[in-house]
């Protein structure tokens, strides 16, 4: 800048000069000459926290989402996620997260390009991810690059921190929830470590506002660890190391029914990337990694006590290389992974001897993939993605256990002015490696099953059209999306998780096969700045499912299907001291099966149900409140204090539904009447906030 205003500014004097001879020039003496200020002019682009509304892909800024709303005294980022178009608000005790009307399973949650396969905490407070130790992330929902592979619904990015720390420094918050930590040490001029750590003692709140006649007595603990370091050799070539650990414990007891149940699962994720740039922009990017999940169901009823454990395991790697060809940007790459799954299978001890099931055979799986993809601006309105991914998947336990197919997608954006955009998305993807879910409340006690000669891979059709609107110099924005997804192979368990106590259990019996489909309508308005700014959304979709083995073959809601799912986020910025912000969701409540009669058999109670997923939950909503009090804050110092509540007025929204059985008066008939069971109504919660 400074040797491109030295020249302008001799230019200028040279031009005001031109009536001068060469020698009146050379006469002029130093007293003439008059030194100029250097002048330097600049301009800054306001900075959004949530970007990328159009092509389905949404990116966050963590600095910049540090004034949204607070959740139990910090900044979630699956939390702040869920309240994007097409990302189903999930309920209370409920751990999963819904694209677009997919199962959980459908998604691809990566942290630093390491799959991660329960992404939540319990309870659904919290994320897998410490939002200190979180740089941006990324959400991709239509146009999904070829790039990731395996999964038929959204991809979820989350990067730790990349940079090179120029001083030590310490984060955190300490609240009546939980507390968190995070260090920052510089190791060198080239390189850094940055380490975190986070727990909850939940349990303490919830024992203050437990009462003798609750029916449902849950208690809750967890921990989590971070550690990434960062090493800059040369100013083209970088090394990441990130590492993370994630324990979880559940114990629920429940008074009626006299029984005691509890899950305990873990993540174990760790990757090592390297990065390095060549001339003419281009870019190598690889990651080694290795991820492990597991967990272990205990239900104790009476005398029975059953026990089922649950594993999986990866060894990947993946590279994926940019370059510039043709006028055209390219992506060259390829991944591999070893999969090893332990699918679920119970062990049990009952009254009258033990009974351990014949564990299912461990899974040994190769998947495989290939890519290229290609981004050309055709027209000065008019830019086309395309790319064609091969994969690959090879079960080693299984002759017959080989699948593979191309999965070729598109993308084509159309800029109608300065300020307006189309665009339309069309994606194959196939997914070889399925979650079975056991449980209809969100527990996280779903298991993985690979494809294999018995089980086929899951295949999706998507398609996407989009609309984009910027306002007042992009002071507000507006989006909306219509998308259309039809799925195959879709994999339903029409068990109970109880069933498994007095029966042998074979998983292939329980497995049904069948088709889906999903579509609906996003619609986003965002204002971006202001003292008051925050966004609007709304989803109206339908998430079908149809089996041959279920509701006789009839089409029916999947158990996630909610027609209607709005938020509101609203910050306000007062002054330097105080902010306020508020969040709002509302939403149908989840499908479920609703029994319609009742016979007693001798001593034995038979249910007769109704239509697979015919009955409704009550419908969702909650207000969370949050206000932060600083007492300081600058760019690497500040003190403040979070007031928070969460379901700040009190609704009881159920968890699920118990059947009450009340006979009349001459116990000739009976009357069966569902009663909601909630976990909790307001939770507050303060926090100190502090960075040094």
């Amino acid at each position: 800048m400074k040797k491109y205003l030295t020249f302008i500014t001799y230019l200028f004097f040279l031009l005001s000069s031109k009536a001068q001879t060469p020698d009146s020039i050379s006469s002029f003496s130093h007293s003439h000459i008059q030194e100029l200020q250097e002048i330097e002019v600049t301009a800054q682009k306001h900075k959004k926290s949530v970007t990328g509304l159009l092509s389905g892909k949404i990116e966050l800024q963590l600095k910049e989402l540090q004034n949204l709303p607070g959740f139990l005294g910090s900044t979630d980022i699956l939390k702040i996620m869920q309240l994007m178009p097409g990302v189903q608000t999930s309920g209370e005790l409920n751990s999963g997260i819904y694209i677009r009307g997919g199962d959980p399973g459908h998604n691809q949650i990566l942290l630093n390009n390491a799959p991660l396969y329960n992404p939540m905490h319990l309870l659904g407070f919290f994320s897998t991810f410490n939002s200190d130790h979180i740089s941006q992330t990324s959400l991709q929902k239509s146009y999904i690059a070829p790039q990731y592979g395996g999964r038929l619904s959204g991809v979820i990015a989350i990067e730790c921190p990349n940079d090179i720390a120029k001083q030590a420094s310490i984060s955190g918050n300490i609240g009546i929830i939980n507390s968190q930590l995070t260090l920052t040490l510089p190791t060198g001029n080239k390189s850094s470590l940055y380490l975190s750590a986070r727990a909850t003692y939940l349990n303490l709140l919830l024992s203050a506002f437990e009462k003798e006649s609750d029916e449902l007595k849950p208690r809750y603990n967890f921990q989590d660890y971070n550690l990434t370091y960062v090493l800059n050799p040369s100013s083209k070539t970088k090394l990441l190391f990130n590492a993370y650990y994630g324990s979880d414990k559940l114990a629920i007891k429940e008074n009626n029914y006299q029984v005691n149940g509890g899950v305990q699962w873990k993540n174990i994720v760790a990757s090592l990337q390297w990065e390095q740039a060549f001339k003419k922009g281009n870019h190598l990017k690889q990651t080694a990694y290795l991820s492990y999940y597991n967990n272990l169901i205990n239900v104790k009823q009476m005398n029975a006590l059953i026990q089922l454990p649950s594993d999986i395991a990866d060894l990947g790697y993946k590279a994926h290389y940019n370059f510039k060809f043709i006028n055209c940007k390219w992506s060259l790459g390829g991944d591999y992974a070893y999969h090893q799954l332990n699918p679920q299978y119970p062990q049990i001890d009952q009254l009258f001897g033990t009974h351990k099931t014949s564990p299912l055979q461990k899974q040994y799986t190769h998947e495989t993939g290939i890519y290229l993809s290609g981004f050309a601006t055709l027209t000065e309105r008019l830019s086309t993605d395309i790319g064609l991914r091969y994969s690959n998947l090879l079960q080693r336990t299984s002759t017959d256990g080989s699948y593979g197919g191309l999965e070729p997608r598109i993308s084509v954006e159309y800029t109608l002015d300065t300020n307006q955009k189309l665009f339309v998305s069309y994606e194959l993807q196939r997914q070889y490696i399925n979650q079975v879910s056991v449980s209809g409340i969100g527990f996280p006690t779903d298991f993985w099953v690979s494809a294999s000669k018995d089980i086929a891979p899951q295949r999706s059709h998507s398609f996407t059209v989009g609309y984009f609107q910027s306002l007042s110099e992009d002071r507000y924005e507006f989006s909306t999306e219509i998308y259309y997804k039809r799925l195959s192979n879709q994999l339903e368990f029409d068990g109970e998780l109880l069933d498994m106590v007095n029966r042998v259990y074979i998983m292939e019996e329980h497995l049904l096969t069948g088709k889906g489909t999903n579509y609906g309508i996003e619609f986003m308005f965002k204002k971006n700045r202001g003292k008051l700014n925050g966004w609007l959304s709304y989803t109206l979709g339908r998430a079908q499912r149809s089996f041959p083995g279920i509701n006789n073959g009839q089409t029916f809601a999947a158990k996630h299907d909610r027609r209607h799912d709005f938020s509101a986020v609203a910050n306000y910025h007062l002054n330097d001291c105080w902010d306020f912000s508020a969040v709002f969701v509302y939403a149908t409540g989840n499908a479920f099966t609703m029994p319609k009669a009742l016979y007693l058999i001798g001593e034995n109670a038979v249910n007769e149900y109704g239509p697979h997923n015919g009955a409704r939950m009550p419908a969702y909503h909650r207000l969370d409140l949050s206000v932060n009090y600083w007492f300081k804050k600058e760019k690497n110092r500040e003190r403040g204090l979070n007031f928070s509540f969460y379901n700040a007025y009190a609704r009881q929204n159920p968890i699920f539904l118990n059947i009450k059985i009340k006979p009349d008066k001459e116990n000739e008939n009976i009357t069966i009447r569902p009663k909601g069971q909630k976990l909790y109504t307001l939770v507050p919660s303060i926090s100190y906030k502090f960075k040094f």
